[in-house]
């Protein structure tokens, strides 16, 4: 892991890092509360390159596994985020159509499962300050649509003219002189379009103006996608108790046979529900969160303290050189390399210790 840059100024925040773990790297976003599963095989590499202005936040995020987010922002902010591509994220369960942005409102939380190669813009705003943007530049703003997350599809114009804005803003970012401050917050909470000129402002005020803009321009013109919130409701709640049925039990390996009698479902609607939600297979799904799991509790753990076979038990991985095989192709290192590095480095990723029933 390395700090590319980083500028503090009373006005602003910018920040970029690489790092090539999952947990380091889901740690460094500010204002956020996220834990990140990798989902596909290899070795990690994260960058994250972020702004923060008053009450709002850019960001440019790049992930080179599949990973399953889980991701808390704070209930007074509204999220949006746009991908590089279309690339066949998901949204709380729902496949993110092409052209897609997708918004996190009221509810403060959501679940994110995103491809390897992920290339996201996100920008955060204050809710109360962006309907208030709104209204006085005459843009109504459906607040229903902010909450559940969920994702909606704007015009393809809008969609690049907000992309443009917001890397158009981080791009400006690492070169800005650190003692631009703006004026009060009074003197820059008046109206502001690209055609409107309101009062002075100063620069990292406009640059979060821009902000809003271009969130006010998005939300303001997106349609609800076709596709229900409905069915993708139930393969979410089917996926979840899968998942606290593995936390409470995390030693024990479930057959598809067995989850399936437990869950009072059949196969096929437990296969279905998976790839819907998580583009694998039931089986590949609860390995890689396993494996997760395992590798949380040696990076948590220090030499000495901690042994190799008994964090593999406590995830029910009782065949010692299978694990080992399957750990080092998930992750691109050995198991006690992991460990090893744990004694050497201040990063300590917050864990959810299994439970035992």
């Amino acid at each position: 892991m390395s700090t590319i840059c980083a500028h503090d100024a009373p006005a602003w925040q910018h920040q970029a890092w690489l790092a090539n773990d999952v947990d380091e790297h889901a740690a460094h976003l500010r204002g956020w509360h996220q834990r990140y599963d990798q989902l596909t095989a290899g070795g990690f590499l994260g960058r994250l390159d972020e702004l923060t202005i008053e009450s709002a936040q850019v960001f440019r995020e790049q992930t080179s596994q599949a990973l399953r987010q889980r991701c808390d922002i704070r209930p007074d902010a509204v999220w949006c985020g746009i991908t590089d591509r279309h690339d066949g994220s998901r949204i709380d369960g729902r496949l993110v159509g092409d052209g897609g942005v997708m918004v996190c409102g009221g509810a403060g939380h959501f679940e994110l499962v995103s491809p390897a190669g992920h290339d996201i813009l996100g920008v955060v705003v204050d809710r109360d300050r962006l309907l208030a943007h709104a209204a006085a530049i005459q843009v109504e703003i459906d607040g229903a649509r902010l909450d559940p997350p969920a994702w909606l599809l704007p015009a393809a114009e809008r969609r690049r003219r907000a992309q443009a804005k917001l890397r158009a803003v981080l791009a400006l970012a690492p070169h800005a002189a650190p003692d631009m401050d703006p004026p009060p917050l009074a003197q820059h909470t008046a109206p502001h379009t690209g055609g409107v000129a309101g009062p002075p402002v100063g620069d990292w005020a406009r640059l979060e103006l821009t902000l809003l803009d271009a969130v006010v321009d998005l939300l303001a013109h997106a349609d609800e996608p076709v596709e229900g919130r409905c069915n993708a409701a139930a393969r979410r709640r089917l996926v979840q108790q899968v998942h606290e049925w593995l936390e409470t039990h995390p030693d024990i390996v479930p057959s598809v046979p067995q989850l399936c009698e437990r869950l009072h479902v059949s196969r096929r609607t437990l296969q279905y529900a998976f790839e819907a939600e998580t583009a694998m297979s039931p089986v590949a799904y609860l390995r890689s969160i396993r494996l997760n799991g395992v590798r949380r509790l040696l990076r948590q753990g220090a030499v000495g303290s901690t042994s190799v076979r008994d964090a593999a038990a406590a995830w029910g991985f009782w065949n010692l050189s299978q694990f080992a095989c399957d750990y080092r192709q998930q992750f691109g290192e050995r198991p006690s390399e992991t460990l090893q590095r744990s004694g050497a480095s201040g990063f300590r990723p917050r864990v959810d210790r299994p439970a035992t029933a």
